[in-house]
């Protein structure tokens, strides 16, 4: 296994280097292993008790927060430290979202991590955007495992009993499009690209709209996408409780 590239960036990253395609067998062995990780993290989470639940969250978020340090060591240590690396993505503001939540519960913060943190981690990996590095590099391992643990944590709250509601999810959309606007211009200003706002990307849905809307059309793209995940997100708990009562 080539290791030699382990230490690299996108900006150090020697143009020959390897990436790794779409659901190629590297790919689909993080993505099994995901699955497998969460299948028996959800099962022994329900078998604890609040104060081992706690513990457990509290690990979580731990561990995401060193895993993100972990990228602005790899950062610093290639002398490229540039705007693009801070947490102003959608995954990295929602590690900060489930710290918070995991010192003192809050169901707002619950609800965003559920219906925006949870689809945001499953879809990065299943569509990574950081295929261009090689498996074996510490920012490519960084990326996996950090939307394991993203789509983790809000997977842990439901095996717990939290219940999502779509009225209290509708009261963090100003504060959301707030966010956005100020990420937005933090892209104009600075030529980054966090959450997809200045170019769709490679091998994501928001390509697909790209294809055929261009840019900036494709951003469309992003509240239909969106819209199609909450109607499945709370679509099918209500649906269950109406077929629950009849």
């Amino acid at each position: 296994m080539d290791t030699s590239y382990f230490w690299e960036t996108e900006y150090t990253l020697p143009p020959d280097a390897p990436g790794f395609s779409h659901f190629c067998p590297g790919h689909l062995l993080w993505l099994g292993g995901t699955a497998a990780l969460c299948t028996v993290m959800f099962i022994f989470y329900r078998r604890l008790g609040e104060r081992s639940r706690l513990i457990c969250l509290r690990a979580l978020a731990a561990l995401l927060l060193c895993d993100e340090l972990f990228k602005y060591g790899i950062a610093a240590y290639s002398g490229e430290f540039r705007p693009s690396f801070l947490p102003l993505h959608l995954c990295s503001i929602n590690i900060f979202l489930i710290t918070a939540d995991a010192i003192k519960a809050n169901e707002l913060l619950r609800e965003i991590l559920y219906a925006v943190c949870m689809p945001g981690a499953f879809f990065a990996l299943v569509f990574p955007g950081w295929s261009y590095l090689p498996l074996l590099n510490g920012l490519c391992i960084h990326s996996f495992t950090a939307h394991i643990l993203l789509l983790l944590y809000p997977l842990l709250l439901i095996a717990g009993g939290f219940r999502p509601r779509f009225r209290r999810f509708l009261r963090t959309l100003p504060a959301a499009l707030v966010v956005t606007v100020i990420i937005a211009c933090f892209n104009r200003a600075f030529g980054t690209n966090f959450m997809f706002l200045a170019r769709a990307g490679e091998g994501n849905p928001l390509s697909w709209f790209e294809s055929f809307l261009g840019s900036p059309g494709y951003l469309l793209g992003i509240p239909v996408t969106a819209a199609a995940c909450w109607a499945v997100l709370y679509g099918a708990p209500a649906l269950k409780k109406r077929l629950d009562k009849t």
